[in-house]
């Protein structure tokens, strides 16, 4: 079993920033690290730039840059950095640590033990340089040295579970099993609250053929988490090595559920209910399973047997064409494909399928006979007997594509292992936009001067006030009405620093054009410095309170900023990933500071609302001042009201998809099935192609009803 490590980065709060002799150089190091905790990482690069340009000699601003890189996965710039960083201060111990977590992303572990070594040569005992050389210790198969490195953590911090989970997936390649379950039993008594000693050391007692242990510690960690699916294809296994298929069946419904794409899941219920005879369910989910993966012949040969006994004898030909095209040699292909063709009347090609069968099946047993030696025949007999003494029932690997192995249940070839996760830390990477809000509804419209949707030609998405603003030529680009911002890269946002720079001046210019505010908290947005535009917005409105354009933006940075928000809040609260569901009950939970916080976000919805209010009583055929508000209505839970103002968006532009794709969502939600698949089906029409993946989905469990 090869354990997911965890690997050790380090707190920002924990940094320690060289002094300088003056105060804006400490200013901008501080507000770069602030941008770094608040994820604007183009934000935080600018000001680190900065620094650079006044004291290149610092070795600070560079490492803090490489880590903004990291974050933004420039692993080449950020190398570059971190390597500068320490040959300016070579006493930079995170910036070791940090170059040899990029270098073991690389699959470079040598170098990144030299850089954990390097580190370690100034502070011994850093935890954080131990574990990740542990780490890739580990993964250059030293297990022993690992081991050592896991033992000097727990020797300077007892209470450490990672390194005692660490050490025992350590322990287990080094063939000390026992060892292993010490490890994974101390975490479990250390902390029965945590699923990950359970997890750990129910699977090694899978392996080890303890069967009844495994299945007690599942159920645990079932009890603690719930909401894995992965944790439920485990159980589900170990239930299947302990005959006990209602409970696996049970369990792969479960991974269904929560997963409805999982084709493992599918493939494994599709075996165990061809076993008891349910055939027409067994092709229901071999079917689901081509559907997501066209290429998994394994489960194509299954679904060619089940049509032959269903008496689907043209189906089941089509499919053990595929089979035998690409298996020439498996005779059983031939057996079942001669079977349907007799059924067809084809005597002939049957028989000739039959006698290829019997053929290479008799080839396969002389082959076999000749890589068993006469002397080992009694060694391999006493082989199989120990083998079905522990009655354990035969499985695969997902990566098998071995066509032999086609009745076999499937199992992650990291056992017991999320496939979705990471070898490493998780974090977010600061898109706001790639968060799943509700059912990944399509996202609001702004209005920016740079838009990175290339799906439709919107004709359709005109605005006469915007039309009205663009006149002016206030900028080089036009405003355009977009849900799909451009972000700002490197150069990008250097040049909107300039730009916005170079407004701020033309400003002071009491001659020069009102509106210029407005241009200049678009491009604050662009960067995201989200308060700055919201300034801006609010002094110009003072000025022209019905100005449409600033009104429709000012909502739709609010917007921004409380998506944000609550990206940090859910980071710091796990388990609340949903924006919708979320806010409610935070408002009603237990803790006082949560409550604050919902409540917060209300009135920061009711803002965003009153702004789109007056757009709309202003400009009445706005329909994406309808569309956002009806988004706004959605993360309220306020569906109706949601799906009434996507209804009169619609009204509005009969092209426009993104709210048609939403409408559908909510229909669905609603339990209006058809109607919301009506929906999606246009979306789908007018260029959301992701909307036949939503109806396929839907379309699969209503079938099974």
């Amino acid at each position: 079993m090869v354990r997911k490590v965890i690997i050790y980065l380090f707190c920002l709060a924990g940094f320690v920033t060289t002094a300088t002799s003056q105060i804006n150089t400490d200013r901008m190091l501080t507000i770069g690290r602030n941008a770094l905790y608040f994820e604007d990482y183009v934000l935080a690069i600018q000001y680190f730039n900065k620094v650079i340009r006044v004291k290149p000699y610092l070795a600070d601003p560079y490492f803090y840059r490489g880590l903004a890189k990291y974050y933004l996965e420039d692993y080449t710039g950020a190398q570059t950095d971190l390597s500068v960083s320490i040959q300016k201060n070579p006493f930079m111990v995170d910036a070791y640590n940090l170059r040899g977590i990029i270098k073991g992303r690389n699959e470079d572990h040598e170098e990144a033990i030299d850089d954990y070594s390097m580190g370690l040569a100034i502070e011994p005992e850093n935890i954080n340089l131990l574990m990740n050389r542990g780490n890739s210790k580990s993964a250059l198969k030293d297990f022993q040295s690992a081991i050592d490195d896991y033992n000097k953590i727990i020797q300077s911090d007892p209470a450490l579970l990672s390194a005692y989970l660490n050490r025992g997936a350590a322990k287990i390649n080094n063939r000390d099993t026992i060892g292993a379950l010490n490890d994974f039993s101390k975490v479990v008594e250390m902390n029965p609250f945590i699923v990950d000693g359970f997890a750990s050391r129910g699977i090694l007692y899978y392996q080890i053929g303890e069967y009844a242990k495994a299945l007690e510690d599942y159920e645990k960690v079932i009890e603690i988490k719930d909401d894995v699916s992965g944790y439920y294809m485990t159980r589900g296994v170990i239930r299947y090595q302990l005959d006990d298929l209602r409970g696996t069946m049970s369990d792969f419904d479960k991974v269904i559920e929560l997963d409805p794409k999982n084709s493992m899941a599918y493939n494994n219920r599709g075996i165990l209910r061809a076993q008891i005879g349910d055939l027409n369910r067994a092709l229901e989910d071999f079917s689901r399973v081509l559907a997501l993966d066209p290429t998994d012949l394994l489960t194509l040969f299954n679904r060619g047997l089940i049509y032959n006994e269903l008496g689907q004898y043209h189906n089941a030909l089509a499919d053990l064409n595929i089979i035998i095209d690409n298996y020439p040699k498996f005779h059983s292909a031939y057996g079942a494909r001669g079977f349907a063709k007799s059924k067809l009347n084809d005597q002939q090609g049957a028989n000739i399928d039959y006698q290829t069968a019997w053929k290479l099946e008799q080839d396969s047993r002389k082959k076999a006979e000749k890589e068993v030696p006469h002397g080992d025949v009694a060694s391999k007999e006493e082989t199989d007997k120990e083998k079905s003494s522990k009655k354990k029932k035969q499985t695969r690997k997902k990566s098998d594509k071995d066509i032999r192995n086609y009745d076999k249940i499937a199992v992650l070839d990291d056992f017991g292992e999320e496939e979705a996760e990471e070898d490493e830390f998780q974090s977010i990477r600061g898109k706001v936009q790639n968060r799943n809000i509700f059912i990944d509804l399509e996202p609001v419209f702004g209005l920016s001067f740079f838009s990175a949707d290339t799906m439709l030609d919107r004709t359709r998405y005109y605005q006469k006030e915007i039309a009205a603003f663009n006149k002016l030529q206030l900028y080089n680009q036009s405003l355009v009405i977009t849900n799909r911002e451009s972000e700002a890269d490197g150069l990008n946002s250097v040049r909107f620093f300039r730009q916005i720079s170079g407004i701020t001046e033309e400003m002071k210019d009491q001659e020069a054009e009102k509106e210029y505010q407005v241009v200049r908290a678009v491009l604050y947005g662009l960067v995201m410095n989200y308060s700055n535009a919201i300034q801006d917005y609010d002094a110009f409105l003072k000025k022209q309170p019905d100005n449409v354009v600033a009104l429709f933006n000012r909502a739709y940075i609010r917007h921004k900023m409380v998506e944000v928000i609550r990206s940090l809040e859910e980071e710091s609260t796990p388990g609340e990933v949903n924006l919708t569901s979320g806010l409610n009950t935070r408002v009603s939970g237990v803790k006082g500071d949560d409550k604050e916080k919902g409540i917060e976000h209300i009135l920061d919805y009711e803002l965003i609302i009153a702004d789109l209010n007056k757009v709309i009583e202003l400009s009445p055929d706005f329909e994406f001042a309808y569309y956002n508000r009806a988004i706004i209505h959605c993360l309220k839970r306020d569906f109706e009201s949601g799906e009434l103002d996507f209804t009169k968006a619609i009204e509005l532009n009969a092209d426009f998809a993104e709210a048609y794709f939403n409408r559908g969502l909510i229909k669905i939600y609603k339990e209006q099935e058809k109607e919301g698949t009506a929906d999606l089906s246009k979306a789908g029409e007018l260029g959301i192609y992701k909307a036949y993946n939503v109806i396929k989905r839907y379309g699969a469990e209503l079938s099974e009803e």
